[in-house]
């Protein structure tokens, strides 16, 4: 359902999403209150809303769970898309690009990837009445995936990312040494890459299962656990705990975190890159009972890092980018058969 949104933008909105096979626009809303009712006659399994409409927004959580997206002239403040989430804003959009602007197509790419993202959190985007309602936070993951690198390495994660399949009961965080300036040009080729969402980490975002989370260039990012209603999940932040480090992000510090919350059920992969950055991090998560990946040498455009954890005796195996994308995947389906209380065998991958 779209909300109070420009009268050329509802058209347009309605022309792009009718000529995807899966999703349908069933009706839309002017004003707080039109939107209330309308979802509660219509029962959406999205709804596309207005700033101006956040009022309604409150009063619809409520009584109905719904997944909103929020249509934004400018990108909203992280702590005004914090305070939302209750109410289910899951993310926002920027206005619409007309079909002839160079950028109309990753537009086009983006906005369909965050309405299908909706699933992810239990949603169901379709043209009947919802059936599955939003929990109130994102379904946390029981399996997290921590992938570092440095030179060499933006390149090596997206060949990597490139190679995975979806994984539904697994967050992947990926720190890649990158200047804050390339964020947003690194999450989206790697959001073209992807069988999953991607999306850059900001303090207090809610970790959630089926996603990829990338830390921002500049900063040293980590998790904590929070209670949200009856959940217990973990949020990302931005670590004060050793001040600037060498390497921003910081893969020590991140899989520091992670092994710290999620025990055995970490994955650390350290691919390549100059320095030891990952090797302290590895310690924490083999300490955790966890399992650590290298890159291998003859794959690695920089070997420093992945060396510096098997000389440490820290890596389970060092493989090639396209053994770390088998080992992984076949990592995820473990993590379903945990997540369905299923019995399966997990076995360590063997050292090449």
């Amino acid at each position: 359902m779209l909300g109070d949104l420009p009268t050329l933008v509802r058209m347009e909105l309605t022309k792009l999403l009718h000529a995807e096979p899966d999703l349908r626009v069933v009706g839309s809303a002017v004003g707080s209150e039109e939107l209330v009712s309308q979802a509660r006659r219509l029962r959406p399994g999205l709804i596309l809303a207005a700033e101006n409409q956040l009022r309604g927004l409150e009063q619809l959580a409520q009584r109905h769970a719904v997944p909103i997206l929020l249509y934004s002239n400018t990108a909203p403040l992280a702590g005004m898309l914090n305070e939302t989430a209750r109410w289910g804003v899951y993310d926002h959009i920027l206005p619409l690009l007309g079909r002839q602007h160079p950028g109309f197509s990753s537009y086009r790419q983006d906005l369909l990837r965050k309405i299908r993202s909706a699933r992810v959190s239990g949603a169901i985007v379709s043209a009947g009445p919802a059936t599955t309602r939003l929990p109130t936070v994102p379904m946390p993951p029981n399996r997290v995936i921590v992938i570092g690198g440095s030179t060499g390495g933006s390149k090596a994660v997206e060949t990597l990312i490139r190679s995975l399949g979806a994984m539904p009961y697994t967050t992947i965080m990926v720190a890649v040494h990158l200047p804050a300036s390339f964020t947003d040009s690194f999450v989206e080729r790697l959001r073209r890459a992807s069988a999953m969402p991607v999306m850059a980490g900001i303090p207090g975002a809610l970790l959630a299962a089926g996603t990829i989370v990338v830390a921002p260039g500049g900063q040293n990012m980590v998790i904590r656990p929070v209670a949200k209603g009856a959940w217990l999940t973990w949020q990302t932040d931005v670590s004060p705990e050793a001040g600037p480090t060498p390497d921003e992000p910081s893969i020590d510090l991140l899989m520091r975190s992670v092994a710290r919350e999620f025990g055995r059920n970490t994955i650390g992969v350290v691919l390549t890159g100059l320095g030891t950055d990952g090797t302290l991090g590895a310690r924490s998560i083999r300490q955790a009972g966890g399992l650590v990946l290298t890159q291998n040498e003859a794959s690695a455009a920089v070997f420093s890092m992945p060396k510096s954890v098997i000389k440490a005796g820290l890596a389970n195996a060092a493989l090639s980018l396209p053994e770390l994308a088998e080992y992984l995947n076949r990592a995820a389906v473990v993590s379903r058969t945990l997540r369905t209380g299923a019995t399966t065998s997990f076995s360590q991958p063997a050292a090449r």
